[in-house]
């Protein structure tokens, strides 16, 4: 079992700037209040170093957990030892028990398995750990401050989960030259001379130890005052944050800020800096929504980039002056359909040969985790391949169950803990020289969990009518973001286009995504819509596909206009193509694939046949606005500038 860590004693006050992150884990250490801190940062930014330097500050140990823990191993088990001895009953220490009093270490938080995260963080704030296995039934209390760093770049934590964290700080590679050649020579520095390099920093290590304990002494006998809970539940209430742990929690910050200065009165810099700390994290990303003109000024005042008709050609064709696509103030303004007038303004052999730019990337919301949070644009699973129960041997032992099996994946630690209280009497009862006798009713069987593995089969209009209405680009810029934002190297993605020219399937369903942005680069447009048999295609491909790899999550994401103007029969002048498209639409059974629509289609006066299409497939439906995820910061933004604009 993992014991308590003694990492290599780096100064505290020796790590260079880091200031939000020490403040944060100084205010941890001298406020009980203060249960969970988070650092987030990329890899080699000295997330490790300062928060395991915190135990040399305060005299406290760090016991880390490490990221193979077992449940027995981080909570606590029967103790074999002692019930095959003597026949008691007793819990074997976990780490959480080494945690008590001291702090606890989780590196990279973020992998962990979601049930050993809730079950520390619920230990941490409750202070209390509660066992319900193996014929046990016992808890005991623990007193320890829960430090975690996570990597953004690997995968993210919920809401729900970092809503528990009191405060949240987040970090950046040191950018300035002069930074970077300081924490360089520091490094050496200590690497010449370990006890000189502590040395040097003795005196400052203690005066931030002696800040601790003062601190510790005036929040002890400190209580807020009306007039802040006011200004806090004020702040709160504006930033939109769900829940009341954030208002506590930038209380007891705020107050300990004062109280690392010797002060006992909070002033508006402490709300300000604990707002920030303990409010970023927990603040809502929005959906995307349709911008109006106005904000599109206001946008464009500040600096945001706008979509602008970006189009090119092949060297060697040439388009027209009016062939280029009309701006959106002017699509703003058109009313009814306009298929028959756009297709008079690019001709067909044009439209075969243009090739449109990649518009801006922005952030998504996740369209592949059928979540709340997912919906609300509140996570980013980051192609992350979920965890599923496995079928057979295969996969990472995670626990175990009773079995009656004949010859089951026997979870022998689990079999002998469940014999070990009856020992003493089973050698009573009976004469053999096995040293444990185990019987069928101790029998376990190991639980296998497996990631699952997902395809993304991305099925894209490229007809006419996107070019026309400028919206191309912002196609391939929103399916730029999805693939960047979630997906890149993760799982399978196919990529498959269809107009009047061809229904192509241009990537096979593959892990090498980045051809796609190639592919998007060099995506040509046709005329016409043909979705009668992009559908049936779809249908035909994904029916052999899931039978080749039936354990896979499959997603097809139509995005399209719905503008159905190709029968299956590209001579049959009687079928309606629209029609046609729906019937075949509501016709397609495939249980294991999630269909998914992306509406292109921009104007407000006009019937959107893609939601049609969506409901006939079952799907879910959105429009290329509802994938952007505006943060406060964009919105605020906007809202100054719009009302400077007035």
């Amino acid at each position: 079992m993992s014991g308590n860590v003694n990492p290599t004693y780096y100064p505290f006050s020796a790590i260079y700037g880091m200031h939000q992150a020490k403040k944060a884990l100084m205010c941890a250490m001298a406020n009980p209040g203060i249960k969970a801190v988070l650092i987030r940062g990329p890899s080699g930014t000295g997330k490790t170093l300062v928060a395991r330097s915190l135990g040399h500050i305060t005299g406290k140990t760090i016991v880390n957990v490490p990221l193979n823990v077992t449940d027995e191993q981080l909570f606590g088990c029967l103790d074999i030892e002692t019930a095959v001895k003597e026949g008691r009953i007793c819990l074997q220490e976990g780490l959480l028990n080494r945690a008590d009093g001291n702090i606890l270490y989780m590196d990279d938080i973020n992998l962990f398995e979601h049930r050993i995260i809730t079950g520390v963080i619920d230990a941490v704030l409750s202070r209390k750990v509660r066992i319900e296995r193996e014929n046990m039934s016992t808890s005991y209390d623990v007193d320890t401050v829960l430090i975690a760093t996570m990597n953004n770049s690997d995968a993210y934590l919920s809401p729900s989960i970092l809503d528990h964290f009191d405060i949240c700080v987040n970090i950046d590679s040191e950018s300035d030259e002069t930074g970077r050649t300081e924490i360089l020579l520091r490094g050496l520095e200590y690497d010449a001379d370990p006890d000189a390099f502590v040395e040097k920093y003795r005196e400052q290590d203690q005066e931030i130890h002696d800040r601790i304990v003062n601190a510790s002494s005036i929040v002890e006998e400190h209580m807020p005052d009306e007039n802040l809970r006011r200004t806090i539940a004020e702040v709160c209430n504006k930033m939109g944050i769900d829940g009341h742990r954030g208002d506590l929690t930038a209380t007891n910050v705020a107050i300990t800020l004062a109280a690392m200065d010797g002060r006992t009165d909070v002033n508006e810099d402490d709300i300000v800096e604990a707002s920030v700390l303990c409010l970023n994290h927990r603040v809502k990303t929005v959906r995307g929504r349709r911008v109006d003109k106005q904000q599109k000024l206001a946008r464009s005042t500040v600096g945001f980039n706008t979509e602008s008709p970006a189009i090119t050609k092949l060297p060697h064709e040439s388009i027209k002056k009016d062939d280029v696509a009309p701006t959106d103030a002017v699509l703003d303004a058109e009313t009814g359909p306009s298929d028959n007038k756009d297709e008079s303004r690019l001709g067909s052999k044009e439209a075969e040969d243009v090739i449109t730019k990649i518009g801006e990337t922005f952030k998504t919301i996740d369209l592949f985790e059928d979540t709340e949070a997912g919906r609300r644009g509140q996570s980013s699973a980051r192609g992350k391949r979920f965890q599923q129960k496995s079928g057979d041997r295969a996969g990472r032992y995670i626990g175990s169950r009773m079995t009656e099996e004949k010859n089951p994946d026997l979870a022998f630690d689990a079999t002998v803990r469940a014999s070990a209280p009856y020992q003493i009497k089973r050698h009573q009862e009976k004469d053999t020289d096995m040293a444990v006798i185990i019987e069928k009713s101790d029998m376990r069987e190991k639980i296998r969990e497996t990631r699952s593995s997902s395809t993304f089969l991305f099925a894209v209009d490229t007809s006419g009518s996107l070019i026309i209405r400028n919206r191309m680009v912002a196609v391939k810029g929103a399916i730029l973001s999805l693939l960047k934002e979630h997906y890149v190297k993760k799982d399978r993605v196919g990529f498959l286009t269809f107009n009047e020219k061809a229904i192509t399937m241009l990537l096979q369903p593959s892990r090498e995504v980045e051809v796609i942005y190639k592919l998007l680069d060099d995506l040509a447009i046709g005329r016409r819509t043909p979705l009668s048999g992009a559908l049936q295609y779809i249908n035909d491909y994904m029916s052999m596909y899931v039978k080749k790899r039936p354990n896979d999550d499959c997603y097809v994401v139509l995005v399209t206009d719905g503008e159905a103007n190709v029968p299956l029969d590209p001579n049959d002048e009687k079928t309606d193509p629209l029609k046609e498209a729906l019937e075949i639409a509501g016709k397609i059974n495939l249980p294991t694939v999630k269909w998914i629509v992306i509406d292109t289609e921009k104007r407000y006066d006009t019937v959107h046949h893609s939601k049609e299409f969506a409901d006939a497939l079952h799907a879910r439906y959105y429009t290329l606005d509802d994938l952007r995820i505006e943060t406060y910061e964009e919105i605020n933004l906007v809202r100054t500038a719009n009302a400077k604009i007035i």
